[in-house]
């Protein structure tokens, strides 16, 4: 087996991405990607998790069509939610074969620990056939420092798709940590207006 490392100009702006290969199959990638927040990991994750918060963040976003809480619970310091998201189309054909923007449609599942500041996260697609070539699941760490904290999204992402998977895998990471930056941003702009 070989990992695959990204340049290192990359890694200095707290992305990594790599990708283990195998003869014997499928294997995922890995990624972490770093948002430094200025308020403490707590209140960073109590408003992140908010029942209401995918509405106030849905305005601020350019890069998603629609987002829709369908479930949200809390049971002590643990939040369960699921979330429905509709991105805006970056690919719009295959060939001659037009991309259906509800393709690319999936729903989030996560459980998070307001205590301990730890997410677990599944990404499923809603598309029945998306949903069997593509696996997306991980964890969310928040660690605290001397001016805030640090958000750190650790996964892995799979496409089961011979030979064109690996850039299919590379091409849904590059937006999805476009729209990850994004949220943070909006995220940082909720923050601003609950302090002022």
């Amino acid at each position: 087996m070989k990992n695959i490392v990204c340049p290192a100009s990359i890694q200095k702006k707290s992305i990594m991405l790599y990708k283990t290969v195998s003869v014997f199959g499928y294997l995922p990638v890995k990624y972490s990607l770093n948002h430094k927040f200025d308020v403490d990991g707590k209140t960073l994750l109590r408003t992140m998790f908010s029942k209401d918060i995918v509405a106030t963040l849905k305005p601020l976003m350019k890069t998603i069509i629609e987002a829709e809480t369908l479930m949200w619970e809390q049971d002590g310091n643990v939040v369960r939610r699921r979330v429905r998201y509709l991105p805006v189309p970056k690919i719009k054909s295959v060939g001659p074969k037009k991309v259906n923007p509800k393709w690319m449609e999936w729903v989030e599942e996560s459980e998070v620990d307001l205590e301990n500041l730890v997410v677990r996260y599944r990404n499923i697609p809603t598309n029945d056939k998306v949903a069997e070539l593509l696996k997306n699941s991980g964890e969310m760490h928040v660690v605290q420092t001397a001016d805030g904290c640090i958000r750190e999204i650790k996964g892995e992402l799979l496409v089961r798709v011979f030979l064109l998977g690996s850039i299919a895998e590379r091409l849904i990471y590059s937006y999805a940590k476009e729209i990850l930056d994004e949220e943070a941003n909006a995220m940082k702009q909720v923050l601003a207006g609950f302090r002022q």
